[in-house]
C-alpha cells in the first residue's frame, strides 16, 4: 500500500496530466525545441570549421531563445542561413508557448470569477453567501486585522450574487483565494469547497431574505455533523434562529436584528455609545473583548479556589494589559461584572478587555502566586 502511494499514485497523476490537450501540446513543443537545438547544433558544427558540437549547442540555444549574445556566430553562408531559420522557429515556438500560458491564465481567472472551479487547499476559511458587496468587503477588512484569521486562505461560496451578477467583481476576486458558485447546503458544493479540510466557516445572512437563515442552519449543521472540527459561526436575520443553533451543534451565532435594535436604544439613552461599541467590536485597532482559550482549571500549579475580585487585584498589581469583565461558565453561560466574591470554578473562562489576546495559561504562574500572596 505504501509503495503504491509513493510510486504508482504520482505516476497516475502524471499520466492524467499528459492526457490533457494543453499538457500534450506543451510536451510536444518541448520535444521539438530540444530536437531543433540538436539538429541545428549538428549543422552549425558541420559548416563552421572552428565550431565544436558543444559550441553549436550553445549557439543554437541562444538563437532559438532569441537571446543572441553574439559571443559565437556563424561565418559561412550555410551557417548564417541555419541561424536565420533557427531564430524564426524560436520566435514561433515561444509565441505559441506565450499564447498558451496567457490563455490558461485567462481561463483560470474567468473560472474563478464565475465560481466554476473547485478548491483543493486546506486550513481555509469558508465564507457562505454574499448578501452585499459592501458587507463582504467589511468582513474581509475585519479578517485582515484578526490575529487568528488574517493569514489563512478565504473561499467564498454562494448560490447567487447581488444584482443577479454572473461573476464576482474583480476587486473581490483579488482579496480571496477561490469562489464557488453553488447551493451551500448541497453535498456537492461542500465537496467542491473542500469543507472537510477547512478551519472555520462563517455564514452571513440577509434581512431581505429571511429564508437564508434556514439554509445557513442546514449548511452549518451538515458541516458540524460531518466535520465537527470545523468552527461554524453564523449571523441570523431572525432572532428565533439563535435558539436552534445548539440543536445542530453550531459553534456560535449573532442576531443582527437584536444587536441593531438594542444598540439603537442604547445610543438613544447615551449618545456616543456607538463609538465605544465600534472600537470593541472591530479588529482594526483599539481594545477588543476576548474570552480566554484556557479554562481556570488548566492554569499552572495545583488548582486552588479563588474569587474573581482577587483575580482583578492581581492583574492590577502585576500591571497586566487586561481588564477583567467577567467569566464564561460551562455551557457558554456568561456572567458579566459579577460580585467580586464569586468563586471561579475549574471550567470557567475569563472574559476580558485588551488591545490584543492575552495568554492566561503562560502567565498563570505569576497570577496565582500574586493571588495567594495577597490572600
Amino acid at each position: 500500500m505504501e509503495i503504491e502511494k509513493v510510486i504508482f499514485y504520482p505516476l497516475r497523476r502524471i499520466l492524467r496530466k499528459l492526457r490533457q490537450p494543453e499538457t500534450r501540446l506543451l510536451f510536444v513543443l518541448g520535444l521539438i525545441f530540444l530536437l531543433m537545438i540538436v539538429v541545428f547544433a549538428l549543422m552549425l558544427s558541420t559548416y563552421e570549421k572552428d565550431m565544436t558540437f558543444s559550441d553549436g549547442l550553445w549557439t543554437a540555444y541562444i538563437t532559438l531563445t532569441t537571446i543572441g549574445y553574439g559571443d559565437i556566430s556563424a561565418a559561412t553562408p550555410e551557417g548564417r542561413w541555419t541561424t536565420v531559420v533557427t531564430s524564426m522557429l524560436g520566435i514561433g515556438c515561444f509565441g505559441v508557448l506565450t499564447g498558451i500560458i496567457l490563455e490558461r491564465a485567462m481561463q483560470r481567472r474567468m473560472k474563478k470569477m464565475k465560481g466554476e472551479g473547485n478548491y483543493t487547499g486546506n486550513g481555509h476559511l469558508i465564507i457562505v453567501n454574499v448578501p452585499s458587496y459592501g458587507e463582504i468587503t467589511e468582513l474581509l477588512k475585519e479578517l485582515d486585522h484578526s490575529p487568528d484569521f488574517k493569514d489563512i486562505p478565504r473561499v467564498i461560496v454562494a448560490a447567487h450574487l447581488p444584482n443577479r451578477d454572473k461573476e464576482l467583481p474583480e476587486f473581490l476576486v483579488r482579496k480571496i483565494d477561490a469562489f464557488i458558485m453553488g447551493l451551500p447546503s448541497a453535498s456537492e458544493t461542500l465537496q467542491r469547497v473542500n469543507a472537510s479540510q477547512a478551519k472555520a466557516c462563517v455564514l452571513t445572512s440577509c434581512a431581505a431574505d429571511p429564508a437564508m437563515d434556514d439554509t445557513n442552519t442546514l449548511t452549518a449543521g451538515l458541516i458540524e455533523r460531518n466535520w465537527p472540527q470545523v468552527v461554524t459561526v453564523m449571523t441570523c436575520s431572525r432572532a428565533e434562529t439563535l435558539n436552534n443553533l445548539n440543536t445542530f451543534g453550531i459553534d456560535g451565532g449573532i442576531s443582527t436584528t437584536d444587536l441593531q435594535m438594542g444598540l439603537l436604544v442604547q445610543e438613544l439613552e447615551d449618545p456616543g455609545l456607538y463609538q465605544v461599541y465600534r472600537e470593541l467590536s472591530s479588529n482594526a485597532g483599539g481594545n477588543q473583548i476576548y474570552i480566554s482559550y484556557s479554562a481556570v482549571g488548566s492554569w499552572e500549579g495545583d488548582y486552588q479556589e479563588f474569587n474573581i475580585g482577587s483575580l482583578k487585584i492581581a492583574a492590577i498589581q502585576l500591571k497586566l494589559p487586561v481588564e477583567v469583565l467577567g467569566l464564561q461558565s460551562i455551557g457558554g453561560q456568561l456572567r458579566l461584572n459579577p460580585e467580586n466574591d464569586l468563586i471561579l470554578t475549574s471550567t470557567d473562562h475569563i472574559i476580558y478587555m485588551s488591545r490584543k489576546r492575552f495568554d492566561w495559561l503562560k502567565n498563570s504562574g505569576q497570577i496565582l502566586q500574586q493571588i495567594f500572596i495577597g490572600a
